[in-house]
């Protein structure tokens, strides 16, 4: 007589997930720290040169009142600035694969089934990501202003005084490094599925090329007013750029208001 066989149900693990990519293997490991570079680069790139374009060529002329600065950067500052970026891309590239690492091996909260969680979750969490994000950057940059090891390394990234969409990543190889390393350290306690993983990695880039574009394409009156009391824009970060004792946020202006650093 036979005995019944067991089958074991294996319940989805957001902590573990299988994957063919064996990052032990050295060249799979470079390949893919070669594919994250292409990507984070070119994505940057693609984003920085399109919105000057849009918005300081093609309709120039429509958000006139919104320049920051009336200078144009010179090709000294854009290439020293595009040079400080491949930095950047190298240490976030770097900072992917360990995050790939802790993945693997199921240090994160990353995870695959979308039924694990409710629909509304994957928004929420990507909101719940900006925050946690923000906070640390504020200590962080407010930290790089206080403290001089870390202003050192900070005013690379403050050479730019009028700032263009491409000072968005140019920094320091050792701040490139501090701003990326909250990312895994999130995603360790932070339930996100891929994709609002990606999301919010869009929302980190576009807002600094806002940020750094010099122009203000929201205008400051009627229902704009309030998106710019709660919301950093270009303006608000110009005025840090030159005057660096204040507006330290990232995304949200909460933590400025509540310090009382904001401008």
């Amino acid at each position: 007589m036979y005995e019944p066989v067991k089958v074991n149900h294996v319940k989805p693990n957001t902590m573990q997930i299988e994957s063919n990519l064996d990052f032990s293997d050295y060249r799979i490991l470079l390949l893919t720290f070669l594919f994250l570079f292409i990507i984070i680069f070119l994505r940057y790139i693609v984003l920085s040169g399109a919105y000057h374009w849009i918005f300081l060529v093609v309709f120039r002329k429509r958000f006139k009142e919104g320049m920051l600065s009336a200078q144009v950067p010179k090709s000294k500052q854009v290439k020293r600035e595009l040079l400080y970026s491949t930095y950047s891309a190298i240490i976030f590239s770097a900072m992917g694969i360990i995050l790939l690492l802790l993945w693997q091996n199921g240090y994160t909260k990353i995870y695959i089934d979308t039924l694990l969680y409710p629909y509304w979750y994957s928004p929420v969490s990507i909101i719940i990501f900006l925050l946690l994000h923000d906070s640390y950057y504020y200590w962080l940059h407010r930290g790089m202003h206080t403290f001089k090891w870390m202003r050192r390394f900070h005013m690379e990234h403050h050479k730019s005084v009028d700032t263009t969409v491409f000072t968005s990543f140019s920094f320091h190889p050792v701040e490139s490094f501090l701003q990326a390393l909250v990312i895994p350290i999130i995603l360790v306690i932070l339930p996100m599925n891929p994709i609002a993983i990606l999301v919010a990695l869009l929302v980190m880039t576009v807002s600094a090329i806002v940020n750094h574009a010099g122009v203000e394409i929201l205008p400051r009156n009627g229902t704009y007013r309030k998106l710019h009391r709660f919301l950093i824009g270009a303006t608000h970060h110009d005025i840090h750029h030159k005057n660096s004792r204040r507006n330290f946020g990232l995304y949200f202006t909460f933590w400025d208001r509540f310090m009382k650093t904001e401008l």
